[in-house]
């Protein structure tokens, strides 16, 4: 899969930005501190033009990652530079037998990937059918492309329901692990991989579903939604922090898939009803773009990632959106 990958012609990010410049999103140095560019005020529709299918995406703050599984049950990560034309195949490879599935990246750029078994058999379970994964690590890999920790967590993943289907990583290195599609699982470890706490709801009240993510202050986040009330709760340490009824989403009961750090806001958090920006001090919403106003439909599976210009990036079978910050 690796040397298609790196043939792959990989999506032009335009660099005619609406903010007057290059819309590359690489912050400026300025002696220990870092200067963001401006914001940027240019939607964007990307057509995908590799060879290879792309199942998942993250980004870091100079840099997009692309997750591919190939036909042949290999998998691999792709990694281009905003503005590049061209992107890098990651010397990095799932072992044989396993694939990975979802990934996300921490404050200083590493890279987590889930690496699970690539053919999961449904089992029975207490009379309900169940999707584990016998094998399961979390891999952390350097900005370089240096896989620097081979994380097994196959002993508390297999008792779970399902497999990883969302990663979240904390500011401090906790790992957070949302396992179950239709329930309200967490698991959650340290940076070592060393088993902290499991987080679960009722769910005939609450679904967690996939909806999690690290906000702007480096704390996981994760929107809890029934049938008339979404809630955000903070997940620290393995526990949920705060009074969940301050961060009630005006009584909307709106199913949210993804949650990431805003550019202006706390987090950006995206489901069937469109985007919406949050203020966690005041409790409320700074902006939303409706679902109608986005260039594509919400009911379909799109990973999000958010970009350090502001912008929020889709990805959408063989197209890339950029929803910018002035559409926020």
């Amino acid at each position: 899969m690796a040397a298609d990958v790196q043939q792959s012609a990989l999506p032009e990010d335009s660099t005619d930005s609406g903010s007057g410049g290059d819309s590359g999103i690489t912050p400026q140095e300025s002696g220990q501190s870092f200067v963001l560019p401006p914001l940027s005020t240019e939607a964007q529709t990307i057509d995908y033009k590799g060879n290879v299918h792309v199942d998942w995406l993250t980004a870091s703050l100079d840099a997009i990652y692309l997750l591919s599984r190939d036909q042949d049950g290999g998998s691999g990560i792709l990694k281009m530079r905003p503005g590049e034309v061209d992107g890098e195949a990651l010397q990095v490879t799932a072992p044989d037998g396993m694939t990975f599935s979802v990934m996300t990246t921490d404050e200083q750029g590493n890279l987590y990937v889930v690496a699970e078994d690539r053919d999961i058999e449904v089992v029975m379970r207490d009379d309900e059918f169940a999707c584990p994964t016998e094998h399961c690590e979390v891999w952390r890999i350097s900005p370089s492309g240096e896989v620097t920790a081979k994380l097994d967590i196959s002993e508390y993943i297999r008792k779970e329901v399902f497999s990883p289907r969302m990663i979240a990583v904390a500011g401090n290195g906790d790992i957070y692990l949302s396992t179950q599609a239709d329930g309200t699982a967490v698991l959650a470890f340290d940076a070592e991989g060393n088993f902290l706490n499991k987080i679960s709801y009722d769910y005939k009240v609450y679904t967690l579903r996939t909806a999690m993510g690290r906000g702007r202050d480096g704390k996981v986040y994760a929107v809890l939604w029934g049938d008339t009330t979404s809630v955000i709760v903070q997940l620290d340490g393995g526990r949920i922090s705060g009074d969940t009824t301050s961060f009630i989403l005006n009584g909307d009961g709106g199913c949210y898939e993804f949650v990431c750090p805003g550019r202006d806001c706390d987090l950006v958090i995206f489901g069937g009803d469109g985007i919406l920006g949050y203020d966690l001090g005041s409790a409320d919403s700074k902006w939303k773009v409706p679902a109608g106003e986005l260039p594509f439909s919400t009911e379909g599976f799109y990973p999000m990632a958010a970009l350090a210009d502001g912008r929020v990036l889709f990805l959408d079978s063989n197209k890339f959106h950029y929803v910018p910050a002035a559409q926020q």
